[in-house]
């Protein structure tokens, strides 16, 4: 598959894969579930958490892996808050895959940031 000329690496598939936030990041955010889907090079989610009612993002995936990420979300006070966020993948040993995240609020209190989200074990979600 090519996006603007450039081959793309499907060897990395969102597709039906759950992230949670780990606690050790720096925003007030762990703990927030993504549910992830991917079309092609099209990668969607949906996401909620204690401070998040409820939140979606897009992005699109480069020959990498990385992601190229637009969020939105409602918290708790019903503040729409809009970002984005570029999203860099790495393989841990048992397969599952990381996420180290570097994003900026373009909305609100315009924060800016990183997280770390990982990929939830299927023994982790029974």
């Amino acid at each position: 598959m090519t996006l603007h000329g450039i081959k793309i690496d499907m060897d990395i598939n969102y597709h039906n894969r759950k992230f949670r936030t780990l606690p050790d990041s720096p925003e007030d955010n762990s703990g927030t579930v993504f549910h992830y889907s991917q079309e092609g090079d099209i990668v969607t989610a949906t996401f909620k958490a204690t401070n998040i009612l409820s939140g979606s993002l897009i992005a699109v995936m480069d020959d990498t892996g990385d992601l190229d990420i637009r969020y939105s979300y409602v918290n708790p006070d019903y503040d729409l808050v809009t970002g984005i966020c570029r999203s860099t993948p790495t393989i841990m040993a048992d397969g599952r895959i990381r996420l180290y995240e570097r994003w900026q609020q373009t909305s609100g209190e315009m924060k800016k940031g990183h997280s770390i989200q990982e990929e939830i074990s299927e023994e982790e979600e029974l």
